[in-house]
């Protein structure tokens, strides 16, 4: 088959780290990342489900991996070499029909087919799986970081039935897209236990940044919420999900003094609001959620945090509480555990997330389509995206 698949080498980690720090571009003659036909894939078990991939996004993480801006901190839970791609839509045999699923990615204890499975998968807490080099199933903590399940920039990927999500008629297929980062999102806001928070700040208006405004809408829209968006394609979304808009850092800066009437010395607020949500994770966005955030208020890491050093006087001077929050799991609604999952394919309809995705490229043209992700903000994009059937790039059609 068709797949784009990333090999160990540490020549091309160099190169690419090292090209890294003179440009943003991504050039694919450097990259462990390559395409190849004619790929082979087995089945890992008995159970685990054919699905052939219809899309599959480029992720932040995606491309942190591919620029060599990421943690290494993952090396010893995936095994090369790897196809990523965990956003996918595709079509799988369900219930002995053929129908359009999204992939929920996490490999936990269920899909690694554990006989005795973790304390937090015994729950429903996927997010927290601590089994994930045993089991079935090569290492991997997602589908598209395990090579033996295969991931989502290929024709076709392996997963066990717990994985997959048969997707409404009312979803377009772009739609359905964006089930897997709105569940992250929706995760995010429920599992956060926001409680009695009345001022958010969102650091950030890509995917993620703008679902976790649209989540908000939806599960909190009594919270007044203030989203950080640089671009004017970002600050129109975020707007119809009910957000203010800053769009730079002085600006969020002002913005948290003037609500609060803190004191702003030497450009710095000494309160501010009581949830900040780094969307981000560079060293930027984490030290200024802290500078912004009231004294004992609370950060929520929303985004994989690049590599860096930190100042964190901020943390201990104002007693703030930081925390991170990977991945989807159970959400309780009206005091019934419901997965996330099923929650984001039931809000999803009312979203209108097809707006989020800007293009769809072939898997040969995997180079124009990570560059045109990582220069998504400036291009006026939000989601990129791979179709393994097509050989032609193309805008999708938004739904009227």
């Amino acid at each position: 088959m068709k797949a784009l698949q990333f090999e160990r080498s540490v020549t091309r980690y160099i190169t690419t780290k090292a090209l890294s720090t003179v440009s943003r571009r991504y050039r694919a003659t450097a990259s462990p990342l390559s395409f190849k036909d004619g790929v082979t894939l087995d089945r890992p078990d008995s159970d685990f489900v054919q699905t052939n991939v219809m899309l599959s996004g480029i992720c932040g993480s995606d491309l942190g991996m591919l620029t060599a801006a990421s943690s290494r901190y993952f090396e010893d839970f995936i095994t090369f070499p790897f196809i990523p791609g965990h956003e996918i839509v595709g079509r799988a045999e369900v219930d002995g029909i053929s129908q359009r699923v999204v992939v929920e990615p996490v490999l936990n204890c269920i899909a690694r087919k554990i006989p005795n499975p973790c304390r937090f998968c015994l729950i429903g807490e996927k997010d927290k799986c601590v089994n994930l080099v045993v089991g079935c199933l090569e290492p991997g903590v997602q589908s598209g970081y395990c090579e033996s399940t295969g991931g989502g920039w290929s024709e076709f990927l392996y997963c066990h039935p717990s994985q997959l999500h048969v997707i409404p008629e009312a979803l377009t297929d772009e739609e359905a897209l964006m089930v897997e980062p709105l569940a992250c999102a929706i995760h995010i806001v429920k599992a956060g236990n926001i409680g009695d928070v009345t001022r958010v700040a969102i650091i950030g208006s890509g995917t993620v940044g703008l679902l976790v405004a649209a989540a908000l809408s939806r599960f909190r829209p009594d919270v007044e919420v203030t989203s950080l968006a640089r671009y004017g394609h970002q600050q129109n979304i975020a707007r119809g999900y009910g957000s203010s808009i800053v769009r730079s850092n002085d600006e969020l800066r002002r913005l948290a003094r003037g609500k609060t009437r803190g004191v702003l010395a030497n450009g710095r607020v000494t309160d501010g609001f009581d949830l900040t949500i780094d969307a981000v994770g560079s060293k930027e966005s984490v030290e200024l959620a802290l500078e912004v955030t009231a004294p004992g208020g609370r950060v929520l890491m929303a985004a994989i945090p690049k590599p860096t050093s930190l100042d964190l006087t901020a943390l201990w001077h104002k007693s703030i509480s930081m925390e991170g929050r990977y991945a989807y799991g159970v959400e309780s609604v009206d005091g019934v555990n419901r997965s996330t999952f099923e929650l984001a394919l039931e809000v999803a309809p009312s979203l209108s997330l097809d707006d989020l995705v800007t293009k769809i490229y072939p898997l040969e043209d995997y180079e124009d389509a990570i560059n045109h992700a990582i220069e998504a903000g400036s291009r006026g994009a939000i989601k990129i995206a791979f179709d393994p059937s097509t050989r032609h790039s193309r805008t999708p059609r938004k739904v009227s």
